[in-house]
């Protein structure tokens, strides 16, 4: 008998072999319609440059979920059109280099030209200065360095800007001028104090710098009415302002002049031929300087304290 007998048993099967998984799933094909009408809204300038966008912004704007809405970003940015940062999506600052702090020292050159502030008189400080021009920090300091270099400003030893003496024979005290002119140009013909509700100035202003801080503007339409409402406050605020600018020396009110002075100059920023997000940089400093002329306007007089000669 041999010493090795012979397996008569069965084997088992081997277990049959599934493909191994892709490690991606592919994402789905965007749909074209949505993805044209989302480069549109990005191109045509609703957005701030360098904001992020949002689903849920999206979502309201498109009416479409969130789902379709991201192999769409994802195809915005394999165009260029949007950039794709840790998995969200920021809109491409195209603008060239330094714009905001030119915007910012045009602005703030104009409040200073107008006569805001008198020659060697110091600014507000950098964190003011923060806010009346809607710009951080840095680039108000580079605004600053833009107007030493056209010679509107001077930096003395603390590093404090100062206004310099404007040329021989330039006239800066034009803005009572100009207020009166705006108060007569209301449909009511007002005389003086016509009516304005600060509460809603206020609230026109919180809801200016909430949307530009997300970084969405109004469609035109939207836009328009905004620009009308300011416009009417504007000549409200004027009637009061000009009625107590002739009762009081300039010295006995300094935040009135300022307040007006920034009004107005915010004011002439342009509303057309720009982008849109440039319209909506005028609206919130345009809030913000007639919620402060409000302001200004309702502070206790000290005209009893300094009587006029």
């Amino acid at each position: 008998m041999s010493p090795f007998t012979p397996f008569t048993g069965t084997r088992p099967e081997p277990a049959p072999t599934r493909p191994t998984p892709s490690r991606a799933l592919a994402s789905p094909s965007p749909d074209l319609q949505l993805v044209a009408a989302v480069r549109e809204r990005v191109t045509a300038g609703y957005y701030v440059p360098g904001s992020r966008l949002t689903l849920t912004e999206l979502c309201l704007t498109t009416g479409c979920d969130a789902d379709a809405l991201r192999p769409v970003l994802d195809q915005l940015a394999a165009t260029g059109i949007v950039q794709a940062v840790n998995g969200r999506w920021r809109v491409v600052d195209g603008r060239p280099p330094g714009h905001a702090a030119r915007r910012a020292a045009q602005l703030l050159g104009a409040v200073i030209g107008q006569g805001a502030y008198p020659p060697d008189t110091g600014l507000p400080g950098r964190r003011e200065l923060t806010r009346i021009l809607l710009a951080p920090a840095d680039v108000v300091t580079q605004a600053l360095a833009l107007l030493a270099d056209q010679h509107v400003l001077y930096f003395s030893g603390s590093s404090q800007p100062r206004v310099a003496n404007p040329p021989s024979g330039q006239r800066l005290a034009v803005w009572r001028e100009r207020l009166y002119a705006i108060a007569r140009e209301h449909p009511t013909r007002p005389r003086h104090s016509a009516p304005f509700n600060r509460q809603d100035i206020r609230s026109a202003r919180n809801a200016a710098i909430n949307r530009w801080r997300q970084g969405t503007c109004l469609p035109d339409k939207d836009m328009n009415q905004q620009e009308t409402r300011q416009g009417e406050a504007l000549k409200r605020l004027a009637s009061n302002a000009y009625d107590r600018a002739v009762r009081q020396l300039p010295h006995e009110h300094p935040g009135l002049r300022q307040a007006a002075v920034r009004t107005l100059a915010c004011w002439d920023l342009p509303t057309e031929n720009v982008p849109v997000h440039e319209r909506l940089y005028r609206l919130t400093v345009l809030a913000t300087a007639l919620s402060d002329l409000a302001d200004e306007i309702a502070a206790p007089s000290r005209t009893d304290q300094y009587p006029r000669r």
